[in-house]
């Protein structure tokens, strides 16, 4: 078995080994995600558990920071949307479980606090675009494990010591090629089949799976092109004219965006973070 088949195995290998969620959160997923999705059985899966219940509310009130307190929720679906809130707490069982299954990072703070940033700036992006809320909280929620891969990666190939960070802006379209040569896949490749196991929705599998690669030939990821671009708001030195430079025009007309429209996210970003560099 040659070194790139031996590492392949390894990270299908960890895969597999992940844990499932609490059959409780599962059977919600699992109801969100079912074609003909019944907003009523979610509701009444979320109601009859106490847990889920108060865990929906403290987890709505934490991340979506609404003016006002959602207190009930009835209110939460209302204001927020039924998917975003259902995927919300999928992703909070997922973190938990990051940071007990991939404890041996030495730096997996840093992969928490990219996925924060990323989140931040497709939150910032999908209001600028006019994007419904809950479009734009499903992306900026997929933003909190889109890079879920990468920790997979690195300790399956021993790497725990190694900085966990993001992905350098004019390093996003090589970096997936360079894995797949030397792995057979890449990072976004094995953070969608985690999702997958987890079964978090389409929407969120597409955003990790396509967060490199937004534009392939003519298909369009407006999940992946939303996380792709949040990429670019931390760097400070990038303006939307150079983004134009290196940037297919389709990745940002498909969403509704222009390069003033970039600029100003930047400059948003920047001062939700308290950063001025």
């Amino acid at each position: 078995m040659s070194k790139k088949q031996e590492l392949s195995r390894k990270i299908t290998q960890l895969v597999h080994k992940l844990p499932l969620f609490p059959s409780d959160v599962d059977n919600l997923l699992t109801a969100a995600v079912k074609p003909s999705q019944d907003t009523a059985e979610i509701l009444r899966l979320i109601q009859t558990d106490p847990r889920l219940s108060t865990e929906l509310l403290h987890l709505a009130n934490m991340h979506f920071g609404m003016a006002e307190d959602i207190e009930t929720t009835n209110d939460a679906v209302r204001r927020i949307g039924v998917q975003p809130l259902v995927q919300l707490i999928g992703v909070s069982y997922a973190r938990n479980a990051i940071r007990e299954e991939f404890a041996s990072l030495k730096y997996l703070s840093d992969y928490f606090d990219h996925s924060e940033d990323i989140s931040t700036g497709c939150r910032i992006l999908g209001e600028i675009s006019n994007m419904p809320q809950d479009h734009r909280e499903m992306y900026a929620i997929a933003g909190l494990v889109h890079d879920i891969g990468r920790l997979a990666i690195m300790v399956a190939s021993n790497q725990t010591n190694s900085h966990v960070l993001g992905t350098l802006w004019d390093k996003m379209a090589s970096i997936v090629r360079e894995e797949k040569a030397s792995l057979g896949m890449n990072h976004c490749e094995v953070g969608a089949q985690i999702c997958r196991k987890w079964n978090f929705s389409a929407t969120i599998q597409e955003a990790v799976s396509r967060h490199h690669t937004p534009l392939i030939n003519s298909d369009f990821s407006s999940p992946g092109a939303l996380l792709f671009i949040s990429h670019f708001l931390s760097a400070s030195d990038l303006t939307g004219e150079i983004l134009s430079a290196v940037l297919p025009p389709e990745v940002l007309a498909n969403l509704n965006l222009t390069i003033a429209d970039f600029d100003k996210a930047q400059s948003i970003y920047k001062s939700r973070n308290g950063s001025s560099t």
